[in-house]
């Protein structure tokens, strides 16, 4: 893009944002010539946006409130570094009206809208005041959005609606502080909750409800404004397939949207962006009757969207371009590049997350031991990765869990769909829980393939996506290539005897065995037993003889656990390890760090690779993250000591501790000490990387909490015990 007419010239952008948006927002100033600056907290020290920048402030402590969220420390940087404007990204201050209004007054110029636009559209509320009153063509969703918040209102107000409705922070976005209401007897409950979801995430804990659409789709249209009163759209994009109101799967165009709708679309989110006097990037959200062909407006998100990257790629503009050329006064109109622009192919951008999805997506924290993207081998065209994390980056509580964005763009949507599927399946990341199998199951499911599809898509296809037993081919795969793996490092240790192989016996009818728990908090237990065969021709290839025992199913009983340990499992597989690219366990800072590198086997009778990586615990026990290129996903094993017990899976419920399974907050004690609850009665409500669980009681019994509001804990504390009634 070549402009004269620019009259601010930016010369330093301070980034106040971090993770993938602040390298992505790096990597254009760069190309331009725009120097950056970046600001950390304490748990982003090190990492990649920090590196990349061209110099980084640290601005206090990892917790968002007390320092991204902190807008004087981010000005006083912006001044200190000589920066001439600032970038906000998006999420944190990125659509504070305040803020921006701070930037302007200290001279520094804010690549967003002005605050006046954000004041009257950012606010969920202020924005249906405002189509009312300056663009009532534009349709809104019948709902309450008034003044008066208190809870008897609010519930007076949803009652008057059919339900269900739909409860909305008026400041926020992303889901949070918005839950969907199906019944009278949970309204004070859902409201209350909502408030104070808001309230944490955005500062307010104003509401507005809305009729909630049991069938419909999510289409949102990308505007770009000027100072010169010009407006334009870059096309639309589907966001229908979502999780708890937020966003997994984003694609343009729309399989819903047909010329005359898009044509009605985009000339209504024009036609509020030039009411506003908009300016900068913007994205106008709409709820989509499929069947009907109506549409009404959701909201504007006063900033970049993450789903941006796919709009670029059918466009083949720079966003983040077109921002810094606005902000320094570029007009569009004499740009040239938005009046005609020439569409080309289908794009899919999915997100990858640090979640559980078999746990309701409950969010997981840890290590990345391996980040590997699909397209450093150059041979997958159209593929594009928008992320922050590397080997050894760490998921922490304090930040979303989002790690990675993919994007893929091809000339047909099925077409993309597939390349999607095939990325994905070869990505790497090691080391902690993420949806990447749940992703690959979208990208697989028909209802998905065609097309047709709205926001319940996940909880239609619920049996589809969520596979409750694991394949045995692909756990039994996994636990071979993990057991060689692991074989290999040790006989790579040895300093005497080297000629012998690793676990060696002198009592040939005792094979060594190896016990593991597959994906840790589930408690599979599994047993392998293996020979060695011999070096062949001693060209680098070792052969196994194994035998695997696993579960029928995923519940196992004392019985099945007892046969884990007894049965010898017969040596039915034959493998082939060919030595490829190991590292080998290294002393570190924190004690061992374990192996990792690229394993290629025969398993019975078929060679493939896999990516293994290990993350030691203690002398007696480790985890090791396997990643199957066929099946595309990682399978995490947890190789025990052989006098370490395996019946926790069976423990009663009564016995088994109520501890924390990552480090969180506790936003509230439901239940204090010395009260009686019921099975399934709340206990405490804890909030870990923005998402709020409820801890329920297992059974019936006499509660004493063992932590405090407010409190932050770390992994495997002991939270609060349910002690039976003694009768």
């Amino acid at each position: 893009m070549v402009d004269t007419t620019t009259h601010t010239p930016i010369y330093k952008v301070l980034i106040a944002n971090r993770g993938e948006i602040a390298c992505r927002v790096i990597r254009t100033c760069r190309r331009l010539g725009i120097a950056t600056v970046a600001v950390y907290s304490d748990s982003d020290e090190n990492a990649p946006f920090v590196q990349l920048a061209d110099e980084a402030y640290h601005i206090g402590p990892s917790v968002a409130a007390e320092s991204y969220l902190v807008g004087d420390k981010l000005i006083d940087v912006a001044k200190r570094s000589g920066a001439d404007a600032l970038h906000p990204g998006y999420g944190f201050l990125s659509e504070n009206a305040d803020f921006a209004e701070q930037v302007g007054k200290a001279g520094i110029n804010f690549i967003g809208p002005t605050p006046d636009s954000i004041r009257a559209i950012g606010d969920k509320i202020a924005a249906k005041v405002f189509i009312k009153n300056y663009a009532s063509t534009i349709p809104l969703i019948p709902g309450y959005n008034g003044e008066d918040q208190s809870v008897e209102r609010l519930e007076q107000e949803a009652k008057r609606i059919e339900f269900p409705v739909l409860l909305k922070a008026s400041a926020g976005g992303g889901g949070k502080g918005m839950r969907a209401v199906y019944e009278t007897s949970k309204l004070r409950e859902e409201i209350e909750a909502a408030k104070g979801e808001s309230l944490r995430s955005f500062g307010s804990d104003k509401l507005l409800i809305e009729k909630y659409f049991t069938s419909i789709r999510h289409v949102e249209i990308q505007i770009f404004g000027d100072k010169y009163g010009n407006v334009y759209h870059i096309n639309e994009r589907d966001c229908s397939i979502q999780r708890r109101h937020q966003k997994v799967v984003e694609e343009t165009p729309s399989p819903a949207v047909d010329e005359p709708l898009r044509e009605a679309m985009t000339s209504a989110a024009v036609e509020l962006g030039r009411k506003l006097g908009y300016v900068g990037a913007g994205t106008a959200e709409f709820i989509l009757d499929e069947k009907s062909k109506r549409f009404y407006f959701l909201e504007l998100n006063t900033r970049l969207q993450v789903e941006h990257p796919i709009t670029e790629a059918i466009s083949g503009l720079d966003l983040v371009e077109l921002q810094l050329l606005v902000a320094q006064g570029t007009n569009l109109k004499t740009l040239g590049v938005l009046d005609n622009i020439p569409f080309q192919g289908h794009a899919i951008e999915v997100r990858l997350c640090a979640e559980d999805p078999d746990h309701d997506f409950g969010p997981r924290t840890g290590v990345i031991q391996k980040w590997s993207p699909a397209n450093a081998a150059k041979d997958l065209p159209g593929v594009r990765y928008d992320t922050g994390i590397e080997d050894g980056s760490e998921i922490s509580v304090f930040y979303d869990s989002m790690v990675a964005k993919v994007i893929v763009h091809a000339p047909t949507r099925a077409e993309a769909v597939r390349r999607m599927a095939m990325t994905l399946a070869r990505t790497v990341i090691l080391g902690v829980t993420t949806n990447q199998k749940f992703l690959i199951s979208i990208m697989n499911n028909p209802r998905f393939q065609s097309g047709t599809f709205d926001t319940n898509f996940i909880a239609l296809e619920n049996d589809r996506l969520f596979q409750k037993t694991t394949s045995t081919a692909l756990v039994q795969n996994s636990v071979v290539a993990a057991t060689m793996f692991d074989w290999c490092i040790r006989k790579n240790q040895q300093i005497h005897l080297r000629n012998m192989a690793p676990n060696w016996r002198n009592v040939p009818w005792r094979h060594p065995s190896v016990r593991y728990l597959i994906n840790q908090d589930q408690d599979q237990p599994v047993a392998i037993t293996y020979a060695y065969q011999g070096n062949e021709n001693r060209d680098h290839r070792h052969t196994f003889q194994c035998g695997v025992y696993l579960p029928s199913t995923g519940q196992q009983d004392e019985k099945d656990s007892k046969k884990v340990e007894q049965k010898a499992p017969e040596l039915s597989l034959s493998a082939v390890l060919y030595d490829t690219d190991f590292g080998k366990e290294t002393p570190g800072p924190k004690g061992v760090h374990g192996g990792k590198g690229l394993l290629r086997a025969t398993i019975d009778g078929c060679q493939q690779y896999f990516y293994v990586a290990q993350q030691v615990h203690d002398v007696n026990e480790k985890s090791i993250f396997v990643h199957d290129f066929i099946q595309g996903h990682q399978i995490e094993l947890l190789k025990v000591d052989r006098l370490k017990s395996t019946t926790a899976a069976g423990e009663d419920d009564r016995v088994t501790p109520y501890t924390s399974s990552m480090p969180c907050r506790i936003l509230k004690i439901l239940a204090p000490s010395g009260t009686t609850v019921k099975k399934n009665d709340p206990l405490l409500s804890i909030e870990s990387m923005k998402t709020e669980v409820k801890l329920l009681s297992r059974h019936e019994g006499v509660v004493t909490m063992r932590v405090e509001e407010n409190q932050l804990v770390d992994a495997r504390v002991l939270l609060c015990q349910v002690d039976e009634i003694k009768k």
